[in-house]
C-alpha cells in the first residue's frame, strides 16, 4: 500500500500522519507540495492507494483520477468524484483502476473515514438501467443506514458497492429487482451457476484474441466447466477450424451476424459443450468502415438444441476498452440467454 500526501503542511503535521499510518501500514509514503507529479507512475506497484489531499489540491486531484479512469466527474452530496466511484462517504471515495484500489480523502477540518480495505459487497443487477435501480433500491439502502454507490460497467448491467449485506436485505433488494447476483468476480459465478448444472461452456474468439477464455480460466475449479476455445483471428482458420462458409465471410465479411452464427456451430461442434460464445469485431484502432465503424462488435451465443442469440454491440473507446467491452457483453448475453440469474 502506498499513502500519498499532497500539501506542504501534511510534512509537519505529526498526528495526522501517525493517525493514519497506525489505521494503515504502508510500503511506501510520499509527500508533494501541490499536484504536479505523475500519480500512474506511483500507483503502478501497488494494489491499493491512498491519496490525502488538503482543501485547496482536492478538486484537482479528483479530476486527475476522474481523467485516468476515462471517467466524468459528478457531484453527490456535494462532494465532487468520478461517476464510477465504487464507495463514498463525506469528503471521502474509493475507485477502482486496472485492478487496483484509490482512495481519495480531504482532510480539512477533520480526518474522514478511510475506505481502503474495508469490507464491501458488490451486487450486479441485470436487466434494469441505473436509473431504475436507483429508484427502487435506495429506499431499502436508506432504512437500513447501508452505504452505496452504483454505476452501470462495461458489459451494459449495474454495479452496485454497498457496505452492508445479509439475507433479510438481499431479500428485500430481490423484491423490489429480482435479478440481482452477489458476486466479486462474475466470471466466478458464471463458472459457479454451469458447474452446479454440470454443463459446460466453449468460446470462439476472433477481436477479443481469447479474452473471455482468460477470465474465466482464471477462476479456480474452471476446468469443471471448461475444456477449451479457438481464438480464429484470420478468416482462414475461421473456415478450416470452425466450418464458416468462405461464401458468408465474402458476402458479409468477419464482422457479421452470419458470421457469428457459423462461429457458433463449428465450437459446438468441437467442443460438444452445453453453450458455446462467439465474438467477432473491429477493435480498431483501423478497420472501420461507414456501415461497420470501429467498435462494432457481434456477440453471440447459442445451446447444443440450436437455439442461439447474437447482439450487435457498438462499442466506444481504444482497441483495449473495445475487448474488454466486448468480454463483459459476452458474459451479460450468456448468463441471460441459459437463464442462470
Amino acid at each position: 500500500m502506498a499513502i500519498i500526501f499532497i500539501g506542504n503542511e501534511f510534512k509537519y503535521r505529526k498526528f495526522l500522519q501517525n493517525y493514519i499510518l497506525n489505521k494503515h501500514k504502508a510500503d511506501r509514503i510520499y509527500f508533494f507540495d501541490n499536484v504536479d507529479f505523475e500519480i500512474e507512475n506511483i500507483i503502478e506497484g501497488f494494489d491499493e492507494v491512498l491519496v490525502v489531499a488538503n482543501e485547496k489540491s482536492y478538486s484537482t486531484m479528483a479530476k486527475i483520477l476522474a481523467t485516468l479512469t476515462d471517467d466524468t466527474l459528478m457531484v453527490r452530496n456535494d462532494i465532487l468524484m468520478p461517476s464510477n466511484t465504487l464507495l463514498y462517504e463525506k469528503n471521502s471515495f474509493l475507485i477502482s483502476y486496472k485492478e487496483k484500489t484509490i482512495n481519495l480523502i480531504k482532510v480539512a477540518d477533520f480526518i474522514p473515514n478511510i475506505l481502503l480495505s474495508q469490507k464491501r459487497w458488490t451486487l450486479h443487477v441485470f436487466n434494469y438501467d441505473k436509473e431504475t435501480v436507483e429508484l427502487f433500491l435506495k429506499p431499502v439502502f436508506e432504512s437500513f443506514g447501508i452505504k452505496w454507490s452504483a454505476f452501470t460497467n462495461e458489459g451494459g448491467w449495474v454495479e452496485v458497492c454497498v457496505s452492508k449485506l445479509n439475507n433479510n436485505i438481499l431479500k428485500q433488494l430481490k423484491g423490489f429487482v429480482p435479478n440481482i447476483v452477489v458476486a466479486e468476480n462474475i466470471f466466478e459465478f458464471l463458472k459457479n451457476k454451469l458447474e452446479q448444472r454440470f454443463q459446460k461452456i466453449t468460446f470462439a474468439e476472433s477481436c477479443t484474441g481469447g479474452l473471455v477464455a482468460s477470465y474465466l480460466t482464471k477462476v479456480p475449479g474452471s476446468s469443471e466447466v471448461f475444456d477449451g476455445s479457438v481464438v480464429s483471428y484470420a478468416n482462414k482458420i475461421k473456415n478450416e477450424w470452425l466450418g464458416v462458409d468462405e461464401r458468408v465471410l465474402e458476402r458479409f465479411g468477419a464482422v457479421s451476424e452470419e458470421c457469428v452464427e457459423q462461429m457458433l456451430l463449428g465450437a459446438l461442434e468441437l467442443s460438444d459443450s452445453d453453450y458455446a460464445v462467439a465474438i467477432s469485431g473491429i477493435a480498431g484502432p483501423s478497420g472501420g468502415s461507414k456501415t461497420k465503424p470501429i467498435g462494432t462488435v457481434f456477440v453471440g451465443v447459442s445451446d447444443k438444441n440450436g437455439s442461439f442469440v447474437v447482439e450487435r454491440l457498438q462499442l466506444k473507446g481504444d482497441r483495449e476498452q473495445v475487448q474488454y467491452q466486448a468480454t463483459l457483453n459476452a458474459v451479460r448475453i450468456v448468463l441471460n440467454f441459459a437463464k442462470l440469474l
